[in-house]
């Protein structure tokens, strides 16, 4: 099965502030959106194919769910803001999400590194 280039989230202070920068550098942001469930919110950058996403945290206890903790964009997240980043903090507050090219097909359980399965009908 064939994959590709889904987006890139970047964990980010709440409301998105560096999304501003990337305007300035003459990018044109797109919708905004929530997750209902995830406990984020984004503000994002569409390409031809593929999308850019600064997300942040707008509800602590659903970014922290059962559900959600595989992707821990809570633990990402509190690493990343400037009130609490640690030195010491080895969370890394980049991800990126691949899709399968083939119409109704779902990503392949394992591929060459450590993943994790994610859709928003899993929430």
């Amino acid at each position: 099965m064939a994959v590709e280039f889904d987006h890139l989230f970047i964990c980010t202070d709440m409301g998105a502030p560096a999304a501003d920068r990337l305007i300035t550098l003459g990018l044109t942001e797109g919708t905004r959106n929530v997750h209902p469930g995830q406990g984020t919110a984004n503000r994002r950058f569409f390409f031809h194919n593929a999308m850019l996403e600064l997300v942040w945290v707008q509800d602590s206890q659903a970014a922290q769910s059962a559900p959600i903790q595989p992707i821990r964009i809570w633990e990402r997240w509190v690493a990343t803001t400037q009130a609490n980043k640690k030195s010491d903090d080895m969370t890394c507050p980049f991800g990126f999400c691949i899709r399968s090219t083939e119409l109704y097909q779902t990503v392949p359980a394992s591929v060459i590194f450590k993943s994790v399965k994610s859709s928003p009908s899993l929430l």
